[in-house]
């Protein structure tokens, strides 16, 4: 049996859960489920063992796959070996994008290009970041790998009862549109509706530049908001279903597919989220959610919420379309895909 090894960032130290860990992690879930044994190195190891990186690289050498979940930094200073020794090796490496930031990311690294170029695969979440490593760098080696859950969920639960739920799922930042959601929230408030919508947010608050001051004074600004803190794996789908739109403004740009929004449509509800540079390939706009302009002040987000909040029949059918996307993303189609760069 081919020996693969998967190289990225785990979380296991930090119980980190973004989605640079969510990809990895399932990379290597997946490989266990269909009967696969790879070994893996989690890149934080370095930061506690600095030993410990001399072992990730014999271990790169040992390998017949390298299955690689960089980061900005992994990419920049730890690839390059990694590339040296995969070819004194004969390591084949597959490379599994996380984001949207690639492309930008290369444009003033020509030696980075030019290795890549030489892997074995690049494979990308969306089409068309596939396509501008195409067309901008002419790379061959690209295909679209969707992002993916291991996951088997029906949800069950839907209620008409004059309210509309809706929740926050993802690093609670500003950057995923914190401020948005506060406008929103004081329109909401100045036309009396506060007993008719409600926000729930889940997800680690990650105190970048100010965040967590910012989150708790917005908070108290509106009762009809709350924070219930981070989920674990399990408990995603299952809280989700009880809700009926998930609202994720975010203003980073090049976001790939966010996990967000996969497991809003496992869990069967609709999204509402900014234009960012992927969002028309992976949301389908007033059927699957609705899409808004990138820098909403809070207008369109709270115009979509009303929408929904009086047209139940259209939330109904969203949330059908929603779960019906969700196939697009599953574990078997990644795997069919596996299956083919370690034939």
């Amino acid at each position: 049996m081919k020996k693969i090894y998967v190289l990225g960032a785990f979380g296991y130290h930090t119980t980190l859960y973004d989605g640079q860990t969510i990809k990895t992690r399932n990379i290597l879930d997946l490989l266990r489920c269909k009967g696969v044994d790879p070994d893996f190195y989690d890149t934080q190891d370095f930061q506690y063992n600095k030993l410990s990186l001399f072992k990730m690289f014999v271990k790169v050498c040992k390998a017949d796959y390298l299955f690689y979940v960089p980061a900005h930094n992994n990419l920049r200073y730890i690839f390059p070996i990694v590339f040296f020794l995969s070819k004194l090796f004969k390591t084949k490496i597959h490379y599994f994008v996380v984001g949207g930031w690639l492309k930008e990311f290369l444009e003033d690294k020509p030696r980075l290009r030019k290795k890549l170029s030489k892997i074995e695969g690049i494979h990308c979440q969306a089409k068309l970041m596939k396509n501008l490593l195409e067309d901008c760098y002419s790379f061959t080696n690209v295909d679209v790998f969707p992002n993916f859950r291991i996951n088997d969920f029906v949800p069950t639960t839907h209620h008409q009862d004059g309210m509309l739920r809706m929740v926050f799922e993802a690093r609670v930042i500003k950057q995923k549109g914190l401020d948005t959601i506060f406008s929103m929230g004081e329109k909401i408030k100045a036309n009396g509706l506060e007993e008719y919508i409600t926000l729930d947010f889940y997800g680690p608050i990650q105190d970048v530049d100010g965040d967590e001051a910012y989150f708790k004074e917005g908070l108290a600004k509106y009762p009809f908001m709350k924070y219930l803190g981070p989920l674990e794996p399990d408990q995603i789908n299952s809280t989700l279903e009880k809700y009926d739109a998930m609202v994720l403004p975010t203003h980073f740009y090049t976001e790939g597919l966010p996990g967000s929004v996969l497991d809003a449509y496992i869990s069967g509800i609709p999204v509402i989220v900014t234009k960012w540079k992927h969002a028309t390939e992976f949301v389908d706009d007033e059927k699957t959610g609705y899409i808004i302009p990138f820098e909403d002040n809070g207008d369109a987000l709270f115009d979509k919420v009303v929408f929904l909040l009086n047209n139940p029949e259209v939330l109904f059918e969203m949330k059908t379309a929603a779960r019906s996307r969700w196939h697009d993303f599953s574990s078997e189609k990644a795997w069919e895909l596996i299956q083919t760069y370690i034939k």
